[in-house]
Formats: C-alpha cells, structure tokens, sequence
C-alpha cells in the first residue's frame, strides 16, 4: 500500500510541476507578445504624429500664401489678375478674366500639400483645390 501511496504523489508532484511551468511558458510567450505589440504601436504612433505635424505646418503655409494673395487681391481691385502677375504670382489668365494660381507646400518627403484658387475680376477668390497628394505639384 505504501507503493501505491508513493506513486500517486510522484505523480502529483509531477503533475502540478508540469502544469506550473507550462503555465510560466505561456504567460512568458504572452508577455512577449504585448511587448511586441506596444513597441509596434508606439512606432505607428510616432509616424501619425509626425505626418500630423507636417500636414498642419503645411496648411498654415498655405493658409499665409492664401493671405498674403489675398491682400494682393485687394491691392488691386481693377484688375486682380494683373496684380497677381506684378506681385510675382504665377497666374494663368482665362478668357473670362480669372486668374488661376497653384502653390505646393511640402508636408514631408514623400507629400506636398497642393492649394489651387481662382481670382475672378471682381477679385472674388474661389478655393479650387485644396488636397493633399503624394507627388510634387505640376509645374
């Protein structure tokens, strides 16, 4: 009875041990994991925040470019089209009379932020485009 009695607790020593250290692998592998998995999200999360910084900066240059045109817009309210033009903008006149003007602002390596407006004789200015794109602007 006594062998029956020491096999049974071998087994049961062995048993929980095993069950233990299986237990320790798969909370170690887990854990492993989750690092990984942080790691990833926090480089994602760095990317997002830069191409954020650089679409905003971006659009407040393009915001100031909008501003200072317009003023050039308001300096001249004859002939819109022939201020934009004497102040060094490069407009496109059509028969109608509007001037359209096309800047690209750099948002990073790879993007610019394209910003197209068309001046009309009455010195109106209508945003044209206003997108951001993964190649330089047409020249």
């Amino acid at each position: 009875m006594s062998r029956r009695n020491a096999s049974r607790s071998a087994i049961g020593v062995g048993l929980s041990t095993l069950v233990t250290v299986m237990v320790a692998v798969l909370l170690t592998t887990f854990s492993v994991l989750a690092l990984a998995q942080a790691r990833a999200d926090l480089r994602l999360s760095e990317k997002v925040a830069a191409s954020t910084q650089g679409y905003y900066a971006a659009d407040g240059q393009a915001e100031h470019w909008l501003a200072r045109l317009d003023a050039v817009v308001q300096d001249a309210p004859d002939d819109p089209a022939a201020g934009l033009v004497a102040a060094g903008y490069d407009a496109a006149v059509s028969q109608e009379g509007r001037a359209v003007v096309s800047e690209a602002f750099p948002i990073d390596e790879r993007r610019v932020l394209v910003v197209e407006v068309a001046v009309d004789r009455a010195g109106r200015i209508d945003i044209l485009r206003w997108q951001s794109t993964s190649s330089p602007a047409p020249e």
